[in-house]
This record gives C-alpha cells, sequence and structure tokens, in this order.
C-alpha cells in the first residue's frame, strides 16, 4: 500500500511539474501500461494512474474558465448562492453557481461576484439575477508571488466579476434545502457578529467556528505567520481532532451511566459517532484540505479500530495521501497539504510513550524540535520566509488553544447550531480573553528578528533537505543529520548570486494597472515605484513587488524612488517602509509624502559599482501635473542603459527632449497611455526594447495600440507585463549584452494562462 500510494502521488505531482497537460490521446497508451505492468511492477501502474487521473480531472476544470478573450464582457447570470458571502469595507463577495444565462457560449460553472455597495447580503441557497462584467481567472504573474490563478483553480471558481448596478440585481427566491450546512455556517458567523461589538476577535471566531475567515485583516494575517501561529487561527488537523478527542470523552463519560453501562456493541457505536461528528464539524467549517486531511486520518484510524487491525504509521499517513490525492489532484499543489503532512508525520514519529511530567515535557519539546525542522523548506516555498521565533509562541499558544479556547468553541458552535443566541455568553468572554492578546501579538510580529526571508533555492535542494530530514528522524545516522543539517543551513541563509560588478539587473515587476521596478547592482538595491494600491485597501506589493524582494534575498533598499504621489505608483510604498530597511527616500514632491523624503531633481547622479544612476526630470520649481512632474531615471552601464519614465504625458515629454534619452530599454510612459509617447520621445528614446507596465483587460485599454505600435515602427520590441507577467533584463558587461526573461514565458505552468506571442 505504501509504495503504491506514493507512485500515485508522485503520477500526480508530475502532471503538476509539466508546462503543459499532456493531450487526451495520450492518456490512452498511458493507461494501457498500467494495465501490462499492474502485477509485476504495481509501482509504476501506480504511477501511470496518478497522471491519467490527474489529468482528467484537471483538464475538466481548466474547460470550465471563463475564456480571456471574453474578459469584461457584461453578462446576465441567474445562480446559488454557494457559500457564506465575505464583506468587506463597502463591498460584499459572494460565490455563484451559475444555473442559467442568456449569453451566447458555455458559462463557467462556479462564479466569484463582488458587489459594491450592496442593498442586500447573498445567503447559501438564495437564487438570484444579477448582471456581472466578468474577468478570466487570471493574475499577476511574479517570481516568488503568489499564483492566484492556480489558487482559484483549486476553489474551481471558474471566473471572478463585479456585479454591475444599472441593472436590477434581484433575489428571486430561497433554496435553502440545497446548501443547508452552508447556511447554517452563514448563521452561526451571523450570530457571533450579533453577539459582540466589531473587532478582530469577531472575524477571527467566525474562522474558528465556522471556517469564515475572509473578514480577518490582512495586518493580523501577517501577525499570525510572522509569529507561526496561522495553522491554529484556520481551521485545521488540530481542530478535527480536538473534535474527534471531545466527542469520544463524551462517549466514553456516557458509558459510566449506570443504566448505559452493558450498551451492546459499544465500539461500533463510538466510531460511528466519533467519524459521523467529526465529518459534520469538517463540514461546517467549510471543509478545507487540512480538516479533510485529518477527517480521512480518523476514519482510516476509526475503521482499523472497528476491524481490530492496526496500520503502521507510514501506512496510515500514506492511505490518507491516497484517499485526498485521488479525491482533489490539485491538492498536492496547495502548502496546507504539505503543511499538515509534514506535521503530522512528525508528531507520529518523534513522540514517545513516557511518563511523569518531565517525560511529558521532553516529548512535547522534541515533537515541536521536529516540526520546526521539518517545515522549514515547506515555509520557505510557499511564504518566502520563516517564523525564528514560531516556536517559542507554539510552546504558550498551543496547550492555551488545546485544553481553554479549542473546548469552549467548539461547545459555542455546538449550542449556536442547535438554537440561536444561546452561546452568545461564551462568545462574548471568548473576545473578551482574546481582545487583549492582538494588539501584543502585532508588537511581537514587528520585532526585527521575528522572521527571516531567505532568498529562492533549486527545488532540487529543498526537497533533498526535507526528505533528508525526515530520514534522519526515522535513522539516528550521524551522517545523515549531518547532511540534513547542511542542506538546512543552506535553505535558511538564503544566499543568492548578486551580479558580478559592472553588470546589473532590471526587474519589472508585474503588479497590474501600476508600476513597480526593481534595479540590482553587485551591493545596491534601488526600487523605482511600488505599484498601486486597491479600492479593497489591499496593495499590489503585498503580493507581487514584495514577495519578489524576499524571493531575490532583499532586505535592505538603499534608495526608494518614488516617482509621483499617484496611488498606481506610490500605493506600496508604507508596506515596503514596515517590512525592509530603506535607507533613502526620494520624490517628486516630499510635500505630499507621509515620511521623510528627498526631492528628486534634475542633475543629481550617483555610481554604484560601475553603474551610474541620473536623474532627469523634474527640474527645480517644476510645475504642472503630478504626471508632469514624476522623477525620471537614466541608468547606463556597460552592459546597456535603460530609461524609467512613470508618468509624463506630452508637455514634459518636450521637457525632456533636452536631456540624452537614448537607452537600450525604456518604461513605456505612462503605461502606453495616447496621451504619452510623441513622435519625438520615441525617436530621441531608439529602444530595442519597451515595456509596458498595464493590467489585464484594464478599462482604459493601456497601453494603446497606436502607442505600440509607434514604438514597434521605431524598431522597438514592446512587452507587456498583463501578457508576459514580471520582466527581468540582465544587463551583462562581459558581452555588452541584453538576457531578457519573463515570467510568464520562462517559468511555465498548464495552469498559468501561457504568455502573448
Amino acid at each position: 500500500m505504501f509504495w503504491f500510494a506514493l507512485a500515485f502521488c508522485a503520477g500526480a505531482a508530475t502532471v503538476h511539474m509539466l508546462p503543459a497537460l499532456p493531450p487526451l490521446a495520450w492518456l490512452l497508451p498511458i493507461a494501457l501500461a498500467a494495465l501490462l505492468v499492474r502485477r509485476r511492477r504495481p509501482p509504476m501502474a501506480a504511477f501511470c494512474l496518478g497522471m491519467v487521473w490527474t489529468t482528467l480531472l484537471v483538464a475538466t476544470q481548466v474547460a470550465d474558465s471563463w475564456p480571456c478573450g471574453r474578459d469584461r464582457e457584461e453578462i446576465t447570470l441567474t445562480g446559488v448562492v454557494t457559500a457564506p458571502a465575505t464583506r468587506r469595507d463597502g463591498r460584499t463577495d459572494f460565490d455563484l453557481d451559475v444555473a442559467e444565462s442568456p449569453a451566447q457560449g458555455p458559462l463557467p460553472d462556479r462564479v466569484r461576484l463582488s458587489w459594491y455597495e450592496p442593498t442586500a447580503t447573498p445567503e447559501p441557497g438564495q437564487r438570484w439575477r444579477v448582471s456581472a462584467r466578468l474577468r478570466c481567472p487570471r493574475g499577476l504573474a511574479n517570481p516568488g508571488g503568489a499564483d492566484r490563478e492556480l489558487d482559484l483553480l483549486r476553489q474551481r471558481i471558474g471566473a471572478t466579476g463585479q456585479v454591475v448596478t444599472h441593472a436590477p440585481v434581484e433575489l428571486l427566491r430561497d433554496e435553502s434545502s440545497r446548501h443547508p450546512i452552508e447556511r447554517l455556517r452563514a448563521r452561526i458567523a451571523a450570530d457571533i457578529a450579533a453577539a459582540l461589538p466589531a473587532g478582530p476577535s469577531v472575524s477571527v471566531l467566525q474562522g474558528l467556528a465556522v471556517g469564515v475567515r475572509g473578514n480577518i485583516s490582512t495586518a493580523l494575517w501577517d501577525a499570525f505567520a510572522a509569529t507561526g501561529i496561522a495553522h491554529l487561527m484556520a481551521i485545521s488537523g488540530l481542530h478535527v481532532t480536538g473534535c474527534a478527542l471531545f466527542v469520544l470523552l463524551l462517549l466514553r463519560g456516557l458509558w459510566r451511566l449506570p443504566w448505559l453501562g452493558r450498551v451492546p456493541a459499544r465500539t461500533a457505536i463510538e466510531v460511528t459517532v466519533v467519524v459521523c461528528a467529526t465529518a459534520g464539524y469538517a463540514l461546517l467549517a467549510g471543509a478545507s484540505l487540512p480538516a479533510l486531511r485529518t477527517l480521512a486520518m480518523v476514519g482510516i484510524v476509526a475503521l482499523q479500530r472497528l476491524l481490530r487491525r492496526t496500520l503502521p504509521v507510514h501506512q496510515t499517513l500514506a492511505l490518507a495521501a491516497l484517499l485526498m490525492v485521488g479525491s482533489d489532484p490539485l491538492g498536492l499543489t496547495s502548502a496546507g497539504f504539505w503543511l499538515s503532512f509534514v506535521a503530522t508525520a512528525a508528531l507520529l514519529t518523534i513522540i514517545e510513550g513516557g511518563t511523569g511530567w518531565r517525560a511529558r515535557i521532553v516529548a512535547f519539546t522534541r515533537a515541536q524540535a521536529a516540526i520546526t525542522v521539518l517545515l522549514m523548506p515547506v515555509l520557505a516555498v510557499a511564504f518566502g520566509r520563516l517564523s525564528l521565533i514560531a516556536p517559542l509562541i507554539n510552546a504558550m499558544a498551543i496547550p492555551v488553544f488545546s485544553f481553554m479556547l479549542l473546548p469552549a468553541e467548539l461547545l459555542a458552535t455546538l449550542l449556536d447550531g442547535l438554537a440561536p443566541g444561546v452561546a452568545a455568553p461564551i462568545w462574548i468572554a471568548l473576545a473578551t480573553s482574546l481582545d487583549g492578546v492582538w494588539p501584543r501579538l502585532v508588537a511581537i510580529a514587528q520585532w526585527p528578528l521575528s522572521t527571516w526571508a531567505p532568498a529562492a533555492q533549486s527545488g532540487l535542494l529543498v526537497a533533498g533537505a526535507g526528505l533528508a530530514a525526515f530520514a534522519a528522524l526515522l535513522v539516528p545516522f550521524r551522517g545523515l543529520r549531518a547532511a540534513a543539517g547542511a542542506m538546512l543551513i543552506a535553505i535558511a541563509a538564503g544566499a543568492v548570486v548578486r551580479p558580478p560588478q559592472d553588470d546589473w539587473i532590471l526587474t519589472v515587476i508585474d503588479t497590474g494597472q501600476g508600476l513597480a521596478v526593481v534595479v540590482e547592482t553587485q551591493r545596491h538595491v534601488l526600487v523605482f515605484d511600488t505599484g498601486p494600491r486597491w479600492r479593497s485597501g489591499g496593495t499590489a506589493a503585498s503580493v507581487s513587488l514584495s514577495p519578489y524582494l524576499r524571493w531575490r534575498g532583499i532586505r535592505r533598499i538603499d534608495r526608494l524612488m518614488i516617482s509621483h504621489a499617484d496611488l498606481d505608483h506610490a500605493g506600496g510604498a508604507e508596506l515596503l517602509q514596515r517590512e525592509f530597511e530603506v535607507v533613502r527616500t526620494f520624490t517628486s514632491d516630499p510635500a505630499q509624502y507621509p515620511a521623510p523624503a528627498s526631492a528628486c531633481r534634475r542633475g543629481d547622479r550617483w555610481r554604484w559599482d560601475g553603474v551610474e544612476f541620473r536623474v532627469l526630470h523634474p527640474p527645480e520649481g517644476a510645475l504642472g501635473s503630478d504626471n508632469n512632474r514624476s522623477c525620471v531615471l537614466s541608468i547606463r552601464g556597460i552592459g546597456g542603459s535603460a530609461l524609467l519614465l512613470a508618468d509624463p504625458e506630452s508637455e514634459a515629454e518636450q521637457a525632456l527632449l533636452a536631456a540624452p534619452l537614448a537607452a537600450d530599454v525604456v518604461l513605456l510612459p505612462h503605461h502606453g497611455s495616447n496621451t504619452s509617447s510623441t513622435p519625438e520621445l520615441v525617436a530621441a528614446v531608439a529602444a530595442r526594447l519597451g515595456i509596458a507596465s498595464a493590467g489585464f483587460g484594464n478599462r482604459w485599454g493601456m497601453p494603446a495600440a497606436e502607442v505600440v505600435a509607434r514604438w514597434r515602427a521605431a524598431g522597438t520590441t514592446v512587452l507587456q507585463t498583463a501578457e508576459t507577467g514580471a520582466v527581468r533584463v540582465h544587463f551583462v558587461a562581459r558581452s555588452q549584452a541584453m538576457e531578457v526573461v519573463t515570467e510568464r514565458g520562462d517559468s511555465r505552468h498548464w495552469w498559468r494562462v501561457p504568455e502573448v506571442g
């Protein structure tokens, strides 16, 4: 069983590593090969079966996605709400299972809609008719950044969109019987909100009780991640295991009653009740992957008890993995899958029986150390940073959570499920005890040494380190432990190769409709603009620029240059100031910048590691709009030159013509707007490569087709971050050449919309 499960999961993982899905015509020969070798080579047959099964399932999901060729198309949808809505400031997000639409062509089965300034809250089971502007499931593409396209695919979301309010939004009827569990989740979440004053404890308790976590603030999630307790704040294996133990202890207490002491088949009753109660709680919690993984483990252990058989630990884990990957092959791409399995494996491997409080303390300490070591490679890949204080915080938090908070939360959830409002006193008591925790937690998370962001390492090193560390726990061999320790140190140190003297790297980050650029020399880093701040209050920097800097192992920014105060350029500045050491900040108008900053002025220049930087605009005392006063930076080295333009329009471009503008690479001004890129500027720059930083399907139509044509007519190759993702240009001094890498073109995955062109 172990090798069969391992081979099946390996076949599924192989599909996820491919740049494109295997053609369906190839599946029949692979299936036949599995059939031929099933007796002589069962693992090989399982590997082929894993590939075939995964390809079939994910191909169906990909086919359900809204095509990008119809992006922003407005259509009318009729469907049923499938989960509790998430309420944010001025907006409500909800998932809709599409039933019908007058629109032509196939429709996705499920869409996620945002309703701004809503007049009602859609509840699970309600049938609504809405008009929505649909977006294809496309996200930002950056090294080290989150993969939104994969995340939406895992959640079976075929399209996102925005409800348009110029058409009626109608509640047709209530079909609560279709989604009773989701309706109950929404009702319990609403009861918690009604019982408590507004504050972070409301959203945390909603997440702990019924898995409604969308209202937890970004700042609080960052604090959870930095302190290493995020696994406690989302319903995970610990919650489900606690629920199973709670029910088991309750049954054991009932057997002590005189009239129940002689009940026959008590083992069968215990197994049935525990599994049913645990399954009910996992569903009530939103059926998250860690919860379902633990449910599978509980079911396997219960079945073994019923059959009076015992499987070794590795066999139990393998069977659980087979069930989870077989039902959802995309689970292998989730960090939660690996975190839960690695943590469970570490606990089962390291904890040994013992008596007395000293033995229990030693076992708990060893378990914490094992989990910390084994999770290091997973956390480094999944989140780009390691919590240095996680062992200490978890040592204090886990006992409190396990023996105080979790039982009270389970009891309150049960009571609220049976009778609305009955559990209000428990929710109030829990919130009162938690309200004082959050400010302290945020303060601890902001300690300078609370986290460490190692630079990205090769996949082979990370996988090898994880396997070696786990093997070292099983086999106490000094050589193996030394090798595992060396590889883990290499991951934690996170060193990357910096450009040599006279070389430099220019990276235009995919931030959507905005601009963020990172310039690296041998010993220095400059960031030019920080991307947009969105209507929701979030920033593109948190999911694109900041992860990229951590991916590169950058912890110090020598110069942060904010071209001007527009939110699509300065939206992530506050985040960068908080997360990184910023030595000096420059901007066109320091009076509009909230932190201390110097003015960027024409004539400013400096030299780093053989590369010259020169500010070309604005001049002292410049007048006009923010766009026309935005900073312009020229960078020149032996390997090539670049001209960084933000939002200058035709008036500012005329003033720039007096400066030496010729460059190998240019950022198209104002994201390629037709108010910029005058013929005179295009001719003066004469760039070999132009990069337009604009959002996919943006409503302004940037970059304008005529502007792109103008640059191309002048001999400039134009790349658009909306199509290519992040663009990285390495200027090599030795060969005096440019090496251009695009994220979508060079880091291909089958689930990611490919580069255009």
